[in-house]
């Protein structure tokens, strides 16, 4: 039995100059591949120009993103530069209350989470003072005990460098640096630098993550932008004992520690309770 030939479909071009007539033959097979190759790189040219189309779209979306992005940042910014003058405002007011406890009767302020501002408690020969936050910071009568004094480094000096020194002078709230920066390789271990008990242990919008130990005699330290907390709040904690460690946390450029020490109330340079 003879094969069946395959069907083709035949194109003639008859030119009008008379001139000798062209024939393609061209099976169905490869008709139909031809169109749906046709149909396809149509579909890929569409949704190519789609798809440019799109990204043209969501560019300049973001553009507006980043500059709304911009004025938040600007006003975040502002905000924890109120919040902050703020809380130095509550700590002046704070001691003013103390100074003046003795001689006049002051209403307790607004702020106070405490029942009274001046409120004092005497326990053991210890005399315990209600802070600006409504925690409780405590006072011993005479000279400080040594251990309760920081005048260890925070982290060996071998292993980090002050790149940023206390400044409590210019401004009201730029220009004011109440400790030091000790930059440091990321998780590079924060010691305590004298005996005391965590009064806080979490996260601080500047800060980051934030330890602060009240050391029992009118001292309190600060340790700042760490990337871990190993301690708790009301835990002991001993000189030496680690209790961070270095990070970048909060409003930080690099990893390092940012170090506060406070007596009575207020910052001091902790050069000078800082051993060389």
């Amino acid at each position: 039995m003879a094969r069946r030939s395959r069907r083709q479909l035949s194109v003639l071009i008859i030119p009008d100059d008379g001139s000798r007539t062209l024939e393609f033959k061209l099976s169905y097979w490869a008709l139909r591949w031809s169109v749906v190759a046709g149909v396809l790189a149509l579909a890929l040219v569409v949704s190519g120009g789609f798809a440019h189309w799109r990204s043209l779209h969501w560019e300049g979306v973001s553009a507006t993103l980043q500059r709304d992005n911009g004025r938040l940042r600007s006003q975040v910014d502002r905000i924890d530069e109120l919040s902050e003058l703020i809380a130095r405002m509550k700590l002046v007011d704070q001691q003013l209350r103390g100074m003046l406890a003795s001689q006049v009767d002051l209403p307790p302020a607004a702020y106070s989470q405490v029942q009274s501002e001046r409120e004092v408690v005497r326990a053991d020969g210890v005399e315990m003072v209600a802070t600006v936050t409504g925690r409780r910071v405590s006072y011993v009568a005479g000279s400080p005990d040594s251990r309760y004094v920081p005048t260890t480094w925070p982290v060996s000096r071998s292993l980090g460098w002050v790149t940023a020194e206390f400044d409590a002078g210019a401004g009201v709230i730029r220009n004011r640096h109440l400790g030091i920066d000790i930059a440091c390789a990321e998780k590079t271990s924060i010691r305590a630098t004298a005996d005391g008990r965590v009064t806080f242990a979490g996260l601080d919008n500047v800060l980051g993550q934030l330890v602060v130990v009240d050391h029992d005699n009118a001292y309190m330290t600060r340790y700042g932008h760490n990337s871990a907390l190993l301690v708790k709040e009301n835990e002991l904690v001993r000189r030496g004992q680690v209790i961070a460690l270095v990070g970048n946390s909060g409003k930080s450029s690099g990893p390092h520690l940012h170090y506060e020490v406070w007596e009575n109330g207020q910052a001091h340079d902790p050069r000078r309770f800082l051993t060389e």
